[in-house]
């Protein structure tokens, strides 16, 4: 019989905790950025398995003449966007993402909010920005397993700053 050798512990450990709230599911969203983990990243969003409503996601107008990619974006747009994006990082490299609420509203199982939002990342090459700014108008739902999900997003320029729907296109081409 012979041993295995050791596996290195995970390098990344991750603070996802189930979004029973939707406070905790937009924690949640802020940290899969913070540790760079796509699962928790995708944790946020809709599952057909356990709410029979499709993902909608709008971008800003700008980005849609950027990026005719984002015309068609669904859930595994929203994969590959943030897999790119956490894998043209290095480890040490940090992403932060800012949310501030300025509206929310609750109907039965159904919540909607509106954030301005900030993404920090570190100078990655010439032709990416480090700032994205803009607003994002969530709708979440609560699906079968009590967890709050986003299902529909729009985003929003307001600034001269590229916008989340920019950063989306950016990376999924990357």
């Amino acid at each position: 019989m012979t041993t295995r050798d050791a596996e290195d512990p995970e390098n990344s450990r991750s603070s996802y905790i189930a979004a029973t709230t939707p406070d905790q599911l937009f924690t949640n969203l802020r940290n899969s950025f913070s540790e760079k983990i796509t699962k928790d990243y995708m944790s946020c969003f809709v599952d057909s398995s356990f709410l029979k409503v499709n993902y909608s996601f709008t971008p800003s107008s700008e980005a849609i003449f950027k990026y005719n990619s984002l015309n068609d974006w669904d859930l595994e747009s929203e994969d590959i966007y943030f897999r790119n994006l956490v894998n043209a990082l290095s480890e040490n490299d940090n992403i932060i993402l800012t949310l501030e609420l300025l509206s929310n509203s609750v109907e039965g199982n159904i919540e909607n909010r509106n954030y301005n939002y900030k993404i920090t990342l570190p100078i990655i090459d010439e032709s990416t920005y480090s700032i994205y700014e803009g607003n994002a108008f969530f709708k979440v739902n609560l699906d079968a397993n009590n967890q709050w999900v986003i299902t529909e997003w729009t985003d929003t320029k307001v600034s001269d700053n590229p916008t989340w729907s920019e950063l989306k296109g950016r990376f999924h081409l990357f």
